[in-house]
């Protein structure tokens, strides 16, 4: 067990990177924002790839408006997560304005799917984006505009523009509708989200299942094509002999956390035993386009593990549980009160144990009896806060700190 007090706060942080418009080859151009925009310029028309978040499609239109009066063509998604695919209104709109014809929006066919998942659990997705992404109250955390493809396809597309051929390519990774794109006569890349300058984003403790095989599958595919630079979903741009590095570390920690997982499965192990027993191997983990600020392997373990196995923990007492509730009450009753259980919990913080304190305030707080205590709820944000700040991963601090911040308001309300 890892102590907090001895555990190293993270030297990386993730932020949003800078915003900057980048001619990444001639004519050829990428906006780094939240989620990253590319756009190439043809005699025929330009092509854009992703549109970022909603709020930033007005940014974005200006941005290539200032660098081309071309109508645009069309519009690719390299998938149909928030970040990449709603900033396309300010677009449509632009060229509505300029009389231009109404841009053509192409993707994978399983983005149609997607967007119809989203609108039926559009309170569920807000509700569940509010906690991973830190997303203040009164503020909303989903749009509830969508603007379906024009034009699908199955496994491969492509069309020439001007002198340029666009190859869009289907892979499963952090998505089952993820497009990347080759252009053969610019020796580009976009990638979309098979990079991301984090650990690959599988096993989202909130969303559903991700493929890790196929994302590998997808990064050997690119690299095998030489291509001099490189797009990704989020962050800077790759060029040269590094895209082949970038490419091929991120798939062979995929397949590697693969192998001991499905090693251990066919062995007989539990999640448990295989979350304590597998970790990235050392020259993988001090890469830095594999730093565990987003994605992280403890979530890619249970990602895999969720693709292959069930929910049953190997414990019989959990195949039909008690409440929790129930458990918690007759812990504290057999405790002799709470007041042990969080004098043992504080003690357990001061000693660095940081998560086992986190169990015993929660038989207190489980407990109907004592949950109103004021003093369990103080404690219980401040061993979260503890841990948020030892957290280098974004989704896990910010469930931490939301939780935190939960915890603090219900104790000024409490006894």
């Amino acid at each position: 067990m890892i102590k907090e007090k001895n555990k190293k706060k993270p030297q990386t942080q993730p932020t949003f990177p800078q915003y900057k418009v980048e001619e990444v080859a001639p004519e050829v151009y990428c906006i780094t924002a939240f989620g990253n925009v590319g756009f190439i310029v043809t005699d025929e028309g330009v092509v854009v790839v992703d549109t970022a978040v909603h709020q930033m499609g007005e940014m974005i239109r200006n941005d290539i408006r200032k660098i081309t009066d071309k109508p645009i063509h069309s519009v690719i998604y390299t998938h149909g997560h928030y970040d990449h695919a709603f900033g396309v209104s300010a677009l449509l709109k632009d060229a509505e304005e300029r009389g231009d014809p109404r841009p053509r929006i192409i993707a994978h066919e399983n983005v149609v799917r997607r967007f119809n998942r989203y609108q039926e659990l559009q309170s569920q997705q807000e509700f569940i984006n509010r906690i991973q992404f830190s997303v203040p109250e009164g503020t909303t955390a989903v749009p509830k505009e969508y603007y379906y493809p024009d034009v699908t396809y199955h496994d491969r597309f492509s069309f020439r523009l001007g002198e340029l051929t666009f190859e869009l390519r289907f892979g499963m990774g952090e998505t089952d509708d993820a497009t990347w794109i080759w252009i053969p006569e610019k020796r580009i890349v976009f990638s979309g989200d098979f990079i991301l300058w984090s650990f690959p984003n599988i096993g989202n403790p909130f969303k559903v299942q991700r493929y890790e095989t196929e994302w590998a599958e997808a990064l050997e595919q690119m690299a095998s094509l030489h291509p001099e630079v490189l797009v990704p979903g989020h962050g800077p741009v790759i060029r040269g002999e590094k895209i082949q590095k970038v490419c091929l570390n991120t798939a062979r920690a995929l397949r590697y956390l693969h192998e001991e997982v499905v090693k251990r499965l066919n062995r007989g192990a539990w999640i448990e035993q295989i979350l304590e027993e597998v970790q990235l191997p050392e020259d993988l983990a001090k890469k830095a386009y594999l730093a565990p600020i987003y994605g992280c392997p403890t979530f890619v373990i249970h990602g895999i593990h969720r693709r292959y196995a069930g929910w049953y923990d190997g414990n019989p007492s959990h195949l039909y549980p008690s409440k929790t509730t129930d458990i918690a009450k007759e812990v504290v009753n057999l405790a002799g009160g709470p007041e042990a259980l969080l004098n043992r919990a504080k003690a357990l913080k001061e000693s660095g144990e940081v998560q086992l304190a986190l169990h015993l305030v929660d038989f207190v707080l489980n407990n109907p009896e004592t949950a109103s205590l004021k003093d369990a709820h103080d404690l219980k944000a401040g061993l979260l806060q503890t841990r948020a700040d030892a957290e280098p991963s974004f989704i896990s601090r910010n469930i931490l700190l939301n939780s935190a911040s939960r915890e603090r308001q219900i104790a000024r309300g409490a006894k």
